[in-house]
């Protein structure tokens, strides 16, 4: 099981956010220990798949909220 530690240093690696040298180390580690090296491929997928998810609202979404505000207009 990788350390808690290990676990917030593969996220800031990631997200680019690591220190140099620690990032030097962290890919030195990933040569040797394979549960690492597949933390951190698990990780940058879910990364690209939360890149990818859908941004915007549905189009049922943006209809009920127009509805409504025009409802809340003819109130007035």
């Amino acid at each position: 099981m990788i350390k808690t530690s290990t676990q917030n240093e593969l996220i800031q690696y990631v997200y680019n956010e690591l220190a140099d040298d620690a990032c030097e180390q962290l890919e030195a580690a990933f040569m040797h220990d394979d549960e690492l090296a597949e933390g951190c491929s698990e990780l940058l997928l879910i990364q690209n798949l939360l890149d990818g998810a859908l941004k915007s609202p549905s189009e049922r979404s943006v209809q009920s909220i127009l509805s409504y505000s025009k409802s809340l207009s003819l109130q007035s």
